[in-house]
């Protein structure tokens, strides 16, 4: 095509010209001349529908990020059958446009601009000339009350919008603003980038919208937030009554190691299957452990289920327990002392609850019950098994929040859409065996391992903890992978990963896609991912121990039955 002045126009509707000048501008670190100018007069002119710009700042280029102009303000959300809204965003438009656009989930309960998205990928946002976005999806996390206006009552607008509205509309606002910006009738690919709180954005994007992004990575995905919660309250109450100090846990770990670490075939320091374990914590006692508290352990390492036996969510991964930097009471949060009053509404008294306590609560007493002021403690569930009635009012009011559902993935499947996974196998935020049922169910939705992998791929870390950090390789880009496979169609069969200590590289190693496993090639630097392979059609990741049957893993993923044990009768109490 020809345009008026004779210059072919090229992608994403720039001609030569154009294109020449934003590589130009890309060197020397200026705005090209093209764009609009980055000053809010300049950019409300261009009337994006429910769009209000707040600021706009020209931040100049650092290396290795160019020039871009940051860009703030909110978007009037309505629609879903409830009130108007307003969700704060943030989007960054660089000097360099690649012709793309990228959003970052937001971790947690949101209400902040902090984004999610896997950190290796986050450093190269700017530097490949994406323009981005993100939104704290309707509230600010500094309102201790958003999810209700009293108790009891929520505060529907800003739920919804939590759930999955905010995110939609914010896309559609922000995808016309990178348009108009650089005068583009078209954006090439979007993309969606985040872990926690922010994977499981992601997945409903895919879910509800799957026109709004080409690709989307998912880290850690919470898929359902009910039954984390459910898992995250059992895991800390286990140890409410028979608390382990971080010494003990140490201990835990190492004989944890010492028992799984041969599974997979080489004592390399790393459990690349949990599942595959056979770890008895009553072999700890009396030496390292009392009963009460390996009795407490294998409480942690069981499903949540329902008064009749159904399984709700899954078990903890036997590797995640007795790490250094954290416990089951949360990350970063080994507790030096135990709670004052175990069998109290309040266990830790006026001191502040760990941080899966409070996650716990978030979920299940503000956005389940909207009151903070239920005894979370002795409400819901005993040892695990969490009470009909609190079960169906639950799950009745957070599935709109719940993408775990495998067979609506279609539509976004089907236009070509490509969803990447990765989960930590330490992870104690949230269940790696999670991901795995659902990609499972996936599994039985699309025609097995083979043909889903045409469309999703799943990665465990093994030795990873929650979205980042542990003793595994945990920093890996997981961005190049997914340009590669949307647009070059060059899927990843595994992908390079590092760990770091004081600055330096200190092991590589392939994480391979599942249920493929690392194998060791039997010579050479353990160390070294030159020295291992991710062998086709290999199903080692499949197999289950008595660690992972006391999980909930080793029988199909029955997604159905999953969610039908989530709709008692009403008639149940």
């Amino acid at each position: 095509m020809k345009t008026s002045a004779g210059n072919t126009r090229g992608p994403r509707g720039l001609t030569r010209s154009l294109i020449l000048a934003v590589l130009f501008c890309s060197v020397i670190g200026i705005a090209p001349a093209w764009a609009t100018d980055c000053a809010v007069p300049a950019l409300s002119a261009l009337g994006v529908a429910n769009m209000t710009i707040a600021s706009a700042a020209d931040v100049a280029a650092a290396a290795p990020n160019p020039q871009y102009c940051d860009v703030k303000g909110s978007v009037v959300t309505s629609g879903d059958g409830v009130g108007p809204n307003s969700a704060g965003f943030e989007a960054m438009l660089p000097a360099n446009w690649n012709g793309k656009f990228l959003f970052n989930g937001v971790g947690g309960l949101a209400g902040n601009l902090n984004s999610s998205a896997n950190p290796v990928d986050r450093a190269l946002f700017l530097a490949r000339g994406y323009a981005t976005a993100i939104t704290d999806t309707g509230h600010v996390n500094t309102d201790a009350t958003w999810e209700f206006t009293i108790p009891g009552e929520p505060n529907t607008p800003k739920i919804i919008d939590y759930f999955y509205r905010a995110v939609h509309e914010v896309t559609l606002a922000a995808k016309q603003l990178v348009k108009d910006y650089y005068h583009s009738d078209r954006i090439s690919h979007s993309y969606f980038d985040g872990c926690s709180n922010g994977g499981k954005m992601g997945l409903l994007e895919a879910m509800r919208f799957p026109d709004d992004y080409d690709g989307i990575i998912s880290g850690a995905p919470w898929l359902d937030p009910v039954g984390t919660s459910l898992w995250s309250l059992k895991n800390a109450k286990a140890l409410l009554d028979a608390y382990i100090s971080p010494p003990v846990f140490a201990a835990v770990g190492t004989a944890i190691n010492k028992k799984c670490d041969a599974a997979d075939g080489v004592i390399d320091g790393l459990v690349q299957n949990p599942a595959k374990c056979a770890f008895n914590p009553d072999a700890l006692v009396p030496e390292t452990l009392t009963q009460k508290q390996a009795d407490a352990l294998k409480l942690i390492m069981k499903p949540v289920s329902d008064q009749k036996g159904n399984f709700v969510y899954p078990g903890s991964s036997v590797s995640n327990l007795g790490q250094v930097t954290s416990s089951p009471f949360g990350p970063m949060n080994q507790l030096e002392t135990p709670p004052v009053d175990p069998a109290g509404a309040h266990p830790w008294g006026k001191a502040i609850p760990p941080a899966n306590w409070n996650l716990a609560a978030g979920v299940l007493l503000s956005l389940g019950y909207y009151n903070p002021a239920v005894d979370l403690n002795n409400t819901i569930e005993s040892n695990g098994v969490v009470k009909l009635a609190a079960l169906k009012l639950l799950y009745d009011r957070l599935e709109p929040d719940i993408p775990d559902n495998p067979s609506k993935f279609q539509a976004f499947f089907g236009k070509g859409g490509k969803l990447l996974i990765y989960h930590g196998y330490d992870d104690l935020v949230i269940s790696p065996y999670s991901s795995i049922w659902f990609y499972q169910d996936l599994a039985e939705q699309n025609g097995g391992y083979d043909k889903l992998q045409g469309h999703a791929r799943l990665f465990l870390v093994p030795g990873m903890q929650h979205c980042t950090g542990g003793a595994g390789p945990n920093t890996f880009d997981t961005l190049s992978a997914l340009e590669n496979w949307a647009e070059k169609g060059d899927a990843p069969d595994a992908i390079l990963a590092t760990h770091t200590t004081n600055n330096m590289v200190d092991r590589t190693m392939p994480l391979c896609q599942f249920p493929e496993q690392a194998h060791y090639k039997g010579s050479g630097d353990l160390r070294d991912a030159s020295n291992w392979s991710c062998p086709k059609q290999d199903r080692s990741l499949l197999a289950v121990g008595p660690n992972g049957t006391q999980a909930g893993m080793g029988s199909p993923a029955r997604a159905a039955a999953r969610i039908a044990a989530r709709r008692p009768p009403k008639s149940d109490n």
